[in-house]
């Protein structure tokens, strides 16, 4: 796994811990360079069966990384995934877990950026009154983009804060989503109901003063652990290219045409579970992507 970030102080190169599973075994790499992702893969080529490229680009040369790798990698398999994607989904996942209701709680993201956008459009979803808060002066078009993705029946909104303060006052949850650097306060801890959830979300986003009264009010602070949701989403990606191989399809047995996998066939195509299971037949396809109900299953 190859990644990038944007997080502000850190080190050229950042060795992050073994991962297992019961699927795979993956060793993480944070690198900001071209010339360390060619040292990488020139490497890893033909040692690890897959090389994960972090598909985001967080930094001047993360742009051409996936391009990079593809034309230097010749024996492992090139893949790509969305680091933030995997910290977002880890923050809904433990938000989730801990407090499995939001609805009608007030949430705080400070750091309305790539990922607190992702964690404040999640938590308004799940019907949150979600209050952002930015850098610049872009939140109150932010909060409007992000609500008119929310269904209109949803009971989650969001706003934009004026400041820090405005947005955590009187949250249940408090995220920080920021660079690395520090924005919630000890100040912020006293105008929190009782057992309020406060995540670490972008590593470094809590002064140490608050830490210390958070934990002296009795508020459950937790340092975002993308574990959560790594092994879903690198097994996800190992899953769909099996599927691939060897679900989806079309293909041609004894004159007749069979689709499965969500392959769209032609009209009068046979629609199976599998193409590893052609008895399995689901219907007759309609020719649109469906199937034809006029005619009786197979």
């Amino acid at each position: 796994m190859i990644g990038t970030t944007a997080r502000v102080g850190n080190p050229s190169l950042i060795i992050a811990p073994v991962r297992e599973s019961r699927e795979f075994v993956s060793c993480s790499l944070i690198i900001g360079t071209a010339e360390q992702l060619k040292e990488i893969c020139l490497f890893a080529d033909g040692k690890a069966d897959y090389i994960f490229i972090d598909a985001e680009g967080k930094t001047p040369d993360a742009a051409c990384f996936v391009t990079l790798a593809r034309s230097i990698v010749l024996r492992s398999t090139v893949r790509t995934y969305k680091g933030n994607d995997i910290t977002a989904l880890a923050c809904d996942l433990l938000i989730s877990s801990i407090i499995p209701d939001v609805s009608s709680l007030k949430a705080a993201v400070l750091g309305a950026g790539n990922l607190g956008s992702k964690a404040a459009l999640a938590l308004a979803e799940r019907g949150a009154r979600v209050s952002i808060c930015r850098r610049d002066d872009k939140a109150t078009l932010l909060a409007e983009a992000l609500n008119s993705m929310l269904s209109k029946h949803s009971q989650g909104r969001i706003i934009a804060a004026s400041s820090l303060a405005e947005a955590a006052d009187g949250a249940h949850i408090v995220i920080g989503f920021t660079q690395g650097l520090p924005v919630i306060t000890a100040e912020m801890m006293g105008s929190l109901p009782a057992g309020a959830l406060i995540i670490d979300g972008g590593i470094g986003t809590l002064y140490e003063e608050a830490v210390q009264e958070a934990n002296q009010r009795g508020h459950f602070v937790y340092r975002l652990d993308v574990r959560i949701a790594f092994a879903h989403i690198v097994n996800s990606i190992l899953s769909t290219e099996q599927f691939l191989a060897h679900t989806a399809g079309r293909v041609c047995r004894d004159g007749s045409f069979y689709v499965a996998g969500g392959v769209i066939g032609m009209k009068g195509d046979i629609v199976v579970d599998s193409l590893q299971a052609l008895h399995s037949v689901i219907g007759v396809a309609d020719g649109k992507g469906g199937v034809d109900r006029s005619r009786h299953p197979y």
